[in-house]
């Protein structure tokens, strides 16, 4: 969906996909006189035509597989999520966001400590943004159900109209193999054009059973979820899954380091987003 004040940048960004996507994956995307042929789906895409013949953030959703949002900055100085296509929420729903301000949409969704400790460094950071920047981060949750698009376990995704479903409201003790490790890479750019701020989201998932046979992860991964204070306990769920997801993982480590893994080594494989 695309607000009016925030079309010219949704269709920015569907300029720069098509420049982009072509030149950097040829086998996938091919450059057309009107727009681009996406080679994997078989769709062809006219940018050219005014109107646009749909949204323009549904055209961009189709090209990629993360999910994208536009922020657009309003005379108050606060930045609103004006344009998006959300596929992959999880928990929660982008009708329930639209419209909002930054602060509101981390606040309404009980973000930890946004008011005390990230407020601040995130409206810096996207007023400081510049289009040639490109920031990324990454976070992470256990859900208790295999379904990527809309975690039912926490609930049906048409009810709760008042956007309190979240992981603590998913169902508690499941079994290991339902077990699953959901990341978002998310990133942020500044279009040069219209100056609003798109955040790209990828989503990964995989069963906690398989990333726990990877060296180190399961023992790191206890010690994370331990670490927790009772803020970031709630937000992510802690209560519903813990005594399940701590058992195996604990298990699983001791099996790591009855096999002769060298617990001296950990810091060589830092790198994750966990």
């Amino acid at each position: 969906m695309t607000a009016p004040e925030a079309y010219p940048a949704a269709v920015e960004l569907l300029e720069e996909l098509t420049e982009y996507l072509p030149a950097r994956y040829p086998s996938l995307y091919k450059r057309t006189a009107v727009g681009l042929d996406n080679l994997w789906s078989g769709e062809s895409f006219n940018i050219v035509t005014r109107p646009l013949p749909e949204d323009p953030m549904q055209m961009c959703a189709r090209l990629v597989q993360d999910d994208l949002a536009i922020m657009i900055e309003k005379p108050d100085g606060q930045y609103y999520l004006l344009a998006g296509c959300i596929v992959l929420p999880g928990f929660w729903r982008v009708s329930d966001k639209f419209g909002m301000p930054l602060s509101e949409i981390h606040t309404s969704g009980n973000v930890p400590q946004y008011r005390e400790k990230l407020e601040k460094g995130m409206m810096n950071l996207f007023r400081r943004l510049k289009p040639e920047e490109i920031v990324g981060r990454h976070n992470y949750f256990f859900q208790v159900d295999a379904d990527l698009g809309w975690s039912w376990s926490v609930g049906p995704e048409d009810s709760n109209v008042n956007g309190h479903v979240g992981w603590n409201t998913a169902e508690k003790g499941r079994a290991i193999d339902h077990h699953y490790f959901r990341s978002e890479r998310q990133t942020l750019r500044r279009l040069p054009k219209s100056g609003g701020v798109v955040f790209t989201i990828r989503t990964y998932f995989h069963k906690i059973r398989e990333v726990a046979e990877e060296d180190y992860v399961p023992g790191r991964l206890a010690s994370a979820v331990r670490s927790w204070g009772d803020d970031v306990s709630r937000y992510k769920g802690k209560e519903k899954y813990a005594d399940v997801l701590l058992e195996f993982l604990d298990k699983k480590h001791e099996e790591q380091v009855a096999r002769g893994l060298d617990l001296s080594r950990e810091d060589e494989v830092r790198a994750y987003p966990y």
